[in-house]
């Protein structure tokens, strides 16, 4: 190497390097003045409560969180872990790229919409993106160098990428189809045996909790069935989340691409087979359009390297990266501050003021414990603002969350509690505005009762197809899953009912009551029985889920969804 190469390598180096620290300085400025939104104050309670996973999520967004949270207990802390992910996620992307162009790497950072939120929000995505990274940094170098080092490396990385997301097991599921050769190499079953190892306490986790995540993930999602619209939007909308400006250049550019070597094959399998993986679950299911974010990664390395060695392309993607940083700056500031009229931001997702809010709710409640029903980011938000862990109640016609594998509902048994409401049940709350215009539906209810830990699921059903109207008699089994016996008998002369309900989606069609509950149940213990469920008079696809509620408080979810079909 040449002095005058030496020079400019050294010039590249201080480039990237202020770019970081410039990085650091915005986002901790960013993240001590931006309020924490209700899904981060969400993962915030997963940071309190660690573990080896939680309902919706695997557990590493909670595991970046808490050390930043720990150190400094405030806003910024909270993120710190994010900011930090996020770095070094450029970082290693930096360390991958096989030609190193600082200039054109650091402008496409800050024309990427995905990498400015990765520094200032606590989002499961973050760690995703920072151990998808890792996995082909090591990936690249185990198909130089097989030994054991990246071995381990490498299987503790893949542990990683699928603890951070469960979709992350398609970057790996696309790499290997990307090489069937792998399966010939001996260290390749060795990578397979110690990510078995290494997943171990996640696996234990699942296998103690029953699986709940896999039950969320398959049951909770609701069939949206064909829809054109649904897919165009899909289909639209990906170079807009991968930029919003460049993303298409990015497309283009990955797929102009033309080195041919396993590396970069295992990029452009990823990068289609995830985009199809998600194309064909739209055509049921609605798909965030985040849930694509690993395929940045793989986006960067092959787009990075073709733009660079193009002057007319570099010269285009600078220009469309520096209109991206001119959007984005005002954006980032109005996190920070509310400076546009109100007559703008009508209709907007409120972001400003959730402190005078907590402050309102608690004075409401008049210090009776709080009970938000169907609102995690609510019950989550109030927890993070007052530093009072309240639980979110969750009916049969919404979905669980975490909630309801922590133990906050056991301590409010037989307590008056304050309940909040998003709407007014059968106009039984009363109705609050508070100062950001946020309205609350609440009542005090006393003796608070609830037995959600008794699981009612149908046995088996051979058919899922009735006719309209039809009483259908169904086998279910009870389960008590509390560690002590439950008595339905006994809830201070409220009765208790078990409940049939018809959904459509999250929609309410039909609510029946079975029967009135007057059995006991050890721990642990099942009750196989017999109920006669009417179908509704409407022909359609449904779900089917039982309940055993409490006289006065809603119906809670006592077991999954069973599909079934009227005609």
């Amino acid at each position: 190497m040449t002095s005058l190469d030496t020079q400019q390598n050294g010039k590249h180096e201080r480039f990237f390097f202020y770019f970081l620290i410039l990085w650091i300085i915005a986002g901790l400025i960013q993240n001590y003045f931006t309020e924490v939104s209700g899904e981060e104050a969400y993962y915030w309670l997963f940071s309190q409560f660690l573990d080896w996973s939680y309902l919706d999520h695997p557990p590493m967004v909670g595991v970046v969180t808490a050390p930043g949270y720990w150190l400094i207990p405030n806003d910024m802390g909270l993120r710190m872990g994010m900011l930090i992910t996020n770095i070094l996620t450029i970082i290693v992307l930096r360390r991958t790229l096989e030609v190193k162009d600082d200039k054109l790497f650091v402008w496409m950072m800050l024309g990427l919409l995905p990498f400015h939120l990765g520094a200032l929000l606590v989002k499961t995505d973050v760690p995703l993106l920072f151990f998808t990274a890792t996995f082909f940094y090591f990936y690249k170098q185990y198909l130089k160098e097989d030994n054991w080092k990246i071995v381990v490396l490498l299987a503790l990385n893949i542990a990683l990428v699928m603890m951070s997301k469960y979709h992350g097991v398609l970057v790996v599921f696309f790499t290997v189809l990307s090489n069937l050769g792998l399966f010939k190499k001996k260290s390749f079953w060795a990578i397979v045996g110690l990510t078995v190892v290494f997943m171990l306490p996640h696996t234990y986790w699942q296998y103690t909790h029953d699986f709940a995540s896999i039950k969320f993930h398959l049951y909770n999602r609701i069939d949206l069935g064909f829809s054109f619209g649904t897919i165009l939007y899909y289909i639209s909308i990906q170079p807009l989340v991968f930029g919003p400006l460049i993303g298409v250049m990015l497309f283009a550019a990955a797929y102009k691409h033309k080195t041919e070597s396993a590396f970069y094959r295992a990029l452009k399998f990823n990068i289609v087979g995830v985009l199809i993986f998600f194309l064909i679950s739209a055509f049921r299911v609605e798909v965030h359009k985040h849930w694509t974010s690993v395929v940045m990664i793989p986006l960067i390395l092959l787009g990075h390297e073709y733009i660079s060695s193009r002057e007319n392309w570099r010269n285009w993607m600078m220009k469309l990266c520096v209109i991206s940083l001119v959007l984005f700056i005002p954006a980032r500031i109005y996190l920070m501050y509310d400076f546009l009229p109100s007559k703008w931001t009508e209709g907007w997702d409120v972001l400003h003021g959730w402190d005078g809010w907590a402050e309102e709710v608690e004075d409401l409640s008049g210090g009776l414990p709080i009970v938000f029903i169907n609102h995690y980011e609510r019950a989550s938000r109030y927890s993070y603002l007052k530093g009072d862990i309240v639980h979110c109640y969750n009916t049969f016609d919404y979905r669980e969350t975490q909630h309801d594998l922590w133990p906050l509902e056991e301590n409010l048994q037989g307590k008056t509690i304050f309940l909040i409401d998003r709407h007014n049940r059968k106009g039984e709350y009363e109705t609050f505005t508070t100062s950001i215009g946020k309205g609350i539906h609440y009542r005090v209810v006393e003796n608070f009762r609830s037995f959600r830990n008794v699981n009612v699921e149908v046995d088996k059903l051979d058919d899922n197809e009735f006719m309209s109207s039809e009483e259908v008699t169904l086998s279910i089994t009870m389960k008590n899953n509390y560690d002590y016996a439950v008595d339905f008998s006994d809830v201070n002369g409220r009765e208790v009912y078990l409940n049939a309900h018809i959904l459509e989606g999250l929609n309410p069609i039909q609510t029946d009551v079975l029967e009135l509950l007057k059995i006991s149940l050890a721990p642990g213990e099942e009750l196989i029985k017999t109920v006669t469920v009417k179908m509704p008079d409407l022909e359609g696809k449904f779900d089917l889920r039982f309940s055993i509620q409490v006289e006065g408080i809603e119906a809670p979810i006592n077991g999954r969804k069973q599909r079934v079909i009227v005609k």
